[in-house]
C-alpha cells in the first residue's frame, strides 16, 4: 500500500464548497487530485452530503426500477418487494401513477398515467 497523503484543511474546505454547490465525488475527486473514494471516505468523516453519481437525473416522467416494480405488484395484486417503501408510494402518488383504491379491496391502482411512464424507455447514461 502506498504513502497515505493526509488531508489539510484547506482541501476539507474546498470540499465542502464543491458539495455545497452539488458536485458529485467524482467531480471533486478531479478538483483535488484523491481518489473518488477518498473524496466519499473524508466526506463522511467531514459528514459532508455529496450526491451519489455523476449521471444525469432520470426525468420524472419515466419510472425508476422501484416504481416499475411497485406499479407491476400493484397490476397483479402481489405485496410490495423490498425497497419498495412510504416515499416511492407517495412519489407515485404524486405524479398520478397511482391512486388509492377503496372499491376493489385493493389499496392503490395504477392509472393510464402511470402504465406510460413504465412503457417509457429507461434513458441511458451518459
Amino acid at each position: 500500500m502506498g504513502m497515505v497523503r493526509r488531508w489539510s484543511s484547506e482541501e476539507d474546505e474546498t470540499l465542502r464548497e464543491l458539495a455545497r454547490a452539488g458536485k458529485n465525488a467524482l467531480e471533486i475527486s478531479n478538483a483535488l487530485t484523491r481518489s473518488p473514494s477518498a473524496v466519499r471516505r473524508r466526506a463522511e468523516v467531514l459528514s459532508v452530503l455529496i450526491i451519489a453519481k455523476a449521471y444525469r437525473a432520470r426525468p420524472s416522467h419515466v419510472a425508476t426500477h422501484l416504481e416499475r416494480v411497485a406499479i407491476d405488484a400493484i397490476g397483479s395484486s402481489r405485496p410490495f418487494p423490498a425497497g419498495v417503501g412510504p416515499s416511492t408510494i407517495a412519489g407515485m402518488i404524486e405524479k398520478g401513477w397511482i391512486v388509492a383504491d377503496g372499491t376493489t379491496g385493493r389499496k392503490y391502482r395504477v392509472t393510464d398515467v402511470g402504465v406510460e411512464a413504465v412503457r417509457r424507455k429507461i434513458p441511458s447514461g451518459g
